[in-house]
């Protein structure tokens, strides 16, 4: 399933590009998503547990950061596996100066194997709240003063 669309946050290109490939960040906006262990610089290994209702599948994987241009843009792999199907998502970021913000663009492509089946739906609606996790973090961390 391939989506695409931008989102606008009020931070500069630099900061939102460290913040998407931020683990805690990561951790904050990714529905599911229970643990990332750093297993070498932009390689994590990923749990994430997906469930409506009282069913859920728990996923274990890898998370990746590849061909990045700092403050620019880069690409994010996620491919995880469950007891009968796996999941595999693959994006392009970028980060565009807007003013005093940055737009960030995607295009990814989202696949379920196995039971489920991904309705068009559910994936936008899995990277909008991505994106409003981000821009959550974003707002948590200017409030501590981190950024």
């Amino acid at each position: 399933m391939r989506v695409a669309g931008q989102f606008r946050f009020d931070a500069p290109p630099e900061i939102m590009y460290r913040l998407f490939s931020n683990k805690d960040a990561l951790l904050n906006a990714t529905i599911g998503l229970q643990s990332l262990e750093e297993v070498e610089p932009d390689r994590w290994h990923a749990t994430l547990k997906v469930g409506i209702g009282g069913f859920a599948l728990v996923y274990h994987g890898i998370l990746e950061v590849t061909d990045r241009v700092p403050n620019e843009s880069f690409h994010l792999h996620i491919a995880a596996e469950t007891h009968n199907g796996s999941a595999e998502a693959e994006a392009d970021l970028r980060f565009l100066p807007d003013g005093d913000g940055t737009l960030v663009t995607y295009e990814a492509d989202i696949e379920f194997l196995g039971a489920q089946k991904l309705l068009p739906s559910l994936a936008k609606g899995l990277v909008d709240y991505f994106m409003h996790g981000m821009r959550e973090y974003l707002e948590k961390a200017r409030a501590r003063a981190l950024l």
